[in-house]
């Protein structure tokens, strides 16, 4: 077993963490996750909810996630997901037995201490190195470093995770987490040798028998390539990466052209039935990934689903990119280093 910082402080065998994945991050996928030896993650709003819906939504995949595992679990706290209110989430979470959050979308500032007195362990994802540095000065416990390959909303300055995560380790003391491309053993084995603690992984885990998120979805995961998504909204300042859709091809085409105006009436026109407190952006990604709609939704992929071969259980996706990392280190340290298979 891979032994880091980031196992010890967690109480889990490998160190694989579940990204938040905010729609996707059902509790019965975190359950399978942290069976597997990693952390399982429930999101910040597992299936999408109003926002006065969306406290109990998490507390009841909590529940549904504790009925399965006895292992560690984590929750993500969406700063831009959970409301005005944070500190009533927070509330609810230690009331579930709660011992590990993840922070996102906000400053490291607004809630770390406060977990900090509640006992918890407290990470935050970032996308720089001041953010970095900023999540150590508020007391985090752990940084996750989010580089430009990740699914989903990227951070502004696109910073590849090659460069961001060696740039954090060497910026802070505390452990560091790669994030943004993961989804193989070499992958961990990579993040590892730039500095890395572990790795994040939300993608890898989509096409998995216990994610929530529609068949048509998974499938389109597997039949993806290194070319499968593409950024989109750049140009209003909500730079996205997504799976290929012809909706977000759209969207591409757009950006290209410069057309803002556009792109926001096209938005606009964003079907509404999935009851979204009025945010198009959040219709289509309902749409796409728990409607199955991949002709005119939006579904949030990174680049690690081109090592998404077949559709498995997440426990299974956590041993085997474990094993293949240790099979990995193992021959580097005997100097046997096999050449990459195809």
């Amino acid at each position: 077993m891979i032994k880091t910082r980031v196992t010890e402080l967690l109480g889990i065998e490998t160190p694989i963490i579940e990204g938040g994945m905010a729609i996707a991050g059902n509790g019965e996928l975190a359950a399978a996750v942290s069976n597997g030896g990693g952390l399982g993650v429930v999101s910040s709003n597992p299936g999408w909810s109003k926002q006065s819906e969306r406290t109990e939504n998490v507390r009841q995949h909590l529940r549904r996630a504790k009925a399965l595992t006895e292992k560690p679990l984590c929750a993500n706290m969406s700063l831009q997901l959970i409301g005005k209110n944070p500190e009533r989430h927070l509330d609810m979470l230690v009331e579930e037995g709660v011992k590990i959050v993840v922070t996102s979308g906000g400053s490291p500032g607004v809630l770390t201490q406060t977990a900090k007195d509640y006992g918890l362990t407290v990470m935050h994802v970032v996308a720089n190195v001041r953010q970095a540095r900023r999540s150590e000065d508020s007391g985090v416990d752990i940084v996750i470093c989010e580089g430009y390959e990740a699914g989903g909303i990227e951070g502004a300055d696109e910073v590849t995770s090659m460069v961001l995560i060696p740039s954090v380790v060497a910026a802070v003391s505390i452990p560091v987490v790669g994030a943004g491309g993961f989804g193989s053993g070499r992958g961990m084995v990579a993040a590892l040798a730039l500095g890395a603690e572990g790795i994040q992984m939300g993608s890898a885990f989509l096409a998995t028998t216990e994610c929530h998120v529609h068949q048509n979805f998974k499938q389109a995961i597997v039949a993806a390539d290194d070319t499968g998504t593409v950024m989109i909204q750049r140009m209003i300042g909500r730079l996205s990466r997504v799976i290929k859709t012809p909706r977000a091809l759209q969207f591409q085409d757009m950006d290209k052209r410069g057309a803002a105006v556009e792109m926001q009436e096209f938005m606009a026109a964003t079907p509404s039935d999935a009851n979204m407190d009025g945010a198009p952006t959040m219709d289509a990604q309902w749409h796409g990934q728990m409607g199955g709609d991949m002709e005119n939704g939006e579904a949030a992929a990174g680049q690690s689903i081109a090592f998404v071969q077949q559709i498995k259980s997440a426990s299974d996706v956590v041993r085997d990119i474990s094993a293949e990392a240790e099979v990995l280190l193992a021959e580097i340290e005997n100097g046997a280093l096999r050449r990459a298979r195809a």
